[in-house]
This record gives C-alpha cells, sequence and structure tokens, in this order.
C-alpha cells in the first residue's frame, strides 16, 4: 500500500521480514507530520487603481487590497509605507486595515492642492517577507470653489457719453479655481438676472446699455442725480449646483455729449510787443466764450494753449 501524502502530512507503512522457512514479516503504520516554514513571499494580485471624489468623508472606503501566499499559514499584514517612499501629505490622506488591506480616506482630500492624481505604497509582510505594490487613486474634482469677478482694478464708477442700445460699458471677466469643466467654467451675469438697464453680452463678457438711456438736467440746467445707474454683477459657474460670487457695486454715470466749441471775442488780435520784453511778459488777455446750458461741469472747463506748444 503507498504512502498517503498531502502537504502536512504523511502516512508510511513499515515492513519488516525474516528470511527462513517459513518467511515472517511484520507491519507497522508511522504517520508523519510534515511543519510548514515561511519560505515564500507573499504577492499582490494585481495592481490596483480606484477613484475617490476630493472632500469624501473621513472612514469611507477607497479600495481593498489582496495578496496571496503559497505558504500554509498565511498570516499578511498589510501596512502603507512611511514618508520618504509615499509622501507625507499622501500619507496622511488614507488608512489601510492591517488585516484586512482595506484603504479608506483618512484625511481631508482637496483636488486643487493635492493634484487629479495620488499613489500610494503598499507593504504585505507574512512575518518573514515583504512585497510592495502601487496603489493609484484618482481625485474627481467636486464643485467646492467659488468663481471670481474679474474686473478692472479700483473700479467701482464708470462715466460714459455713449448711452447707445446694447453699446459695450465694460468689458468683464470670471474665473473659477475648480480644475475641469463644467466646474470652472464661469461667466458674469446680472445679480437677480434682470436690470432695466443693462445687460450682459458676449457670452458672459461684457455689460452694455438695454435700452438707449438721455443724459437728464434738472430744473436749473444742472446734471440730474438720475444720470447715476447702478448694476450689480455676480460671477457664476457651470458646477451642479452653481456656486457664484456677488461682483462689487458699479455705478455708470451718464454725461452731456460736448458738443458746442469754445469761440474767442475776436477771429483776430493784433498787439505790439517791446524788443526788450522778457520772460513771463503779459502781452494781452483773451477771452473767450461757451455755451453752458444743459451742460454739466466737466463739459464747462477751458484750457488756452499754443497748438504745437505745451499747454
Amino acid at each position: 500500500m503507498p504512502p498517503l501524502l498531502n502537504a502536512s502530512r504523511q502516512l508510511l507503512i513499515m515492513l519488516a521480514a525474516v528470511q527462513g522457512s517459513p518467511s515472517l514479516t511484520s507491519s507497522t503504520l508511522v504517520d508523519v507530520n510534515v511543519e510548514d516554514i515561511n519560505d515564500h513571499h507573499p504577492r499582490f494580485t494585481q495592481l490596483f487603481r480606484a477613484s475617490v471624489y476630493e472632500n469624501t468623508s473621513r472612514g469611507s472606503v477607497v479600495l481593498r487590497v489582496t495578496s496571496t501566499d503559497a505558504d500554509e499559514r498565511d498570516v499578511t499584514r498589510y501596512s502603507l509605507l512611511p514618508a520618504g517612499t509615499s509622501s507625507s501629505s499622501v500619507a496622511d490622506l488614507f488608512s489601510i486595515d492591517a488585516q484586512t488591506g482595506m484603504i479608506s480616506v483618512s484625511g481631508n482630500i482637496d483636488r486643487e492642492l493635492t493634484g487629479d492624481v495620488l499613489v500610494v505604497r503598499v507593504a504585505a509582510n507574512d512575518g518573514a517577507f515583504n512585497a510592495e505594490t502601487t496603489v493609484t487613486i484618482d481625485i474627481l474634482d467636486e464643485n467646492d470653489v467659488a468663481p471670481v469677478c474679474l474686473l478692472p482694478p479700483a473700479l467701482n464708477s464708470i462715466q460714459i457719453v455713449d448711452d447707445a442700445e446694447l453699446s459695450v460699458v465694460l468689458n468683464v471677466s470670471a474665473t473659477d479655481a475648480d480644475a475641469t469643466s463644467p466646474n470652472r467654467d464661469a461667466v458674469v451675469t446680472l445679480s437677480g438676472r434682470w436690470s432695466r438697464d443693462f445687460i450682459v453680452v458676449d457670452g458672459g463678457r461684457a455689460v452694455a446699455w438695454r435700452r438707449p438711456v438721455p443724459f437728464q438736467t434738472t430744473v436749473g440746467g444742472r446734471s440730474s442725480p438720475l444720470n447715476a445707474h447702478r448694476v450689480t454683477l455676480m460671477a457664476v459657474d457651470g458646477g451642479r449646483p452653481a456656486l457664484s460670487t456677488e461682483c462689487p457695486p458699479l455705478t455708470v454715470t451718464i454725461l452731456a455729449e460736448n458738443v458746442f466749441s469754445p469761440e474767442f471775442d475776436r477771429s483776430y488780435y493784433s498787439v505790439a510787443v517791446p524788443n526788450n520784453a522778457t520772460a513771463g511778459f503779459a502781452i494781452m488777455t483773451l477771452r473767450a466764450r461757451y455755451e453752458t446750458t444743459n451742460q454739466p461741469t466737466n463739459n464747462n472747463r477751458l484750457t488756452a494753449f499754443v497748438p504745437g506748444q505745451p499747454g
């Protein structure tokens, strides 16, 4: 009868024989236990890759790593490699269960700070031998950053003469630090979505008049306070739900068009100057007139100069 064998045990039948007449024999059963020694390295079953959204709550499971070991007593412990092999910032974001190999979120994942791919090194140890593998974790973008208005610096007031319908008052734009579309696609719109005087055109990159807005005067002929038009803009991104930021308020003031030219009292002047006149000698006084009816203050200032000379 052949011996019965398996990985840990062998059953042997031993025979003893005496040569003679008659021949005599004796048999016995020997039970041999084969003790396993730890002589094989653990092996990971595959290359691991998973994805997780930024801002995922702590304790959320990312994936489970698995390994095999040809030794009978397969008691494998898992760990994340310490700083120096994988960066300390990455190691702080994840943890691993030493027995199950389950990798979970343990820190605050911010894609705008960490980037879109994190690489973690995992070790498996069976008590004598180590194995290492790479776990690649893709960080998915979440709409968590509000857009920012991009207006001309230190701008809170605009003075403008042209009030034609749909003429551009101001070029504007917005930016968003989120990494992917549509979360990063930001435009400028009107706060409240409607304005009596203004409209946003050019795909959210310019503010224009909605209608012709004439210059208005008071009973005394001065510029009316109604010439100041306030508009509030807002930067909005394309995420779901969308995030928005209100821009600094802006005042657009209508000025009267400068339609009158100044006039001298005479069209020609003749004056005698002594030949010993020095610099600064007063030759004469010139007077000019300007139509001020219904003109704002900025159109009433006259400046005299000699063409081709500094004013």
